[in-house]
């Protein structure tokens, strides 16, 4: 599995001639990273003195920062199989109208199942940018730099994946599917913007006071 591989191994593949890890499990497991440094920012918040009034917080931010970076790392994986499997319908043959009618059938059923993986890291990105706004209001100011870091790599897996789930899109015919997929991709998009932009203001605003 990609997600098990060393780091120098698993960037040694992203630069291979080679079609997976592609852009989204890249941008997986740039997510999986912003999630462990606000897990750590967490960790190292939990048990002190000052914020104990916090501590009910802190335990279910760490559980769901775990919670995500497992659900991204898992992702890493799903969008390369997806990958895999649209490639394969491509490779379907298309000597008759039988066999064309099927391949066309086939490679827009593989670009439905490429496009969850990405949409999934999208609202999995949102969510975990969604809990490093609420911990960088009660943590260890100690690791406030930490929590932006977290907040810049989730927004930066979240424009990664935003990006494969439309370059799946854009070739989709089902007209239902490409309206829901884009209403929801815009309001995540705002969301994700909005909270990147709150949490690395009140961080440097904290970091310069």
């Amino acid at each position: 599995m990609l997600v098990d591989e060393s780091l120098t191994r698993f960037a040694a593949a992203a630069a291979a001639q080679q079609p997976t890890p592609g852009g989204g499990s890249i941008s997986a497991y740039i997510g999986v990273l912003g999630t462990a440094m606000g897990a750590m920012a967490a960790r190292y918040s939990e048990g002190r003195k000052d914020l104990v009034e916090h501590a009910d917080a802190l335990t279910a931010e760490i559980g769901r920062l775990d919670e995500l970076r497992a659900e991204l790392g898992a992702l890493v994986d799903a969008d390369a199989a997806a990958y895999a499997g649209l490639n394969e319908a491509f490779k379907l043959p298309k000597g008759d109208d039988v066999e064309k009618a099927a391949r066309r059938a086939a490679i827009q059923a593989g670009l439905a199942a490429a496009l969850d993986p990405p949409l999934r890291m999208c609202r999995a990105a949102v969510a975990g940018l969604e809990v490093l706004d609420a911990l960088r209001k009660h943590c260890n100011p100690n690791l406030a730099s930490d929590v932006a870091v977290g907040a810049y790599a989730l927004a930066a897996a979240f424009r990664g994946a935003s990006v494969n789930v439309l370059v799946n899109l854009k070739s989709i015919k089902d007209d239902d599917l490409r309206a829901r997929v884009s209403d929801e991709g815009g309001a995540l998009a705002e969301r994700a913007l909005r909270l990147e932009g709150d949490i690395s203001a009140a961080v440097i605003e904290s970091l310069q006071a």
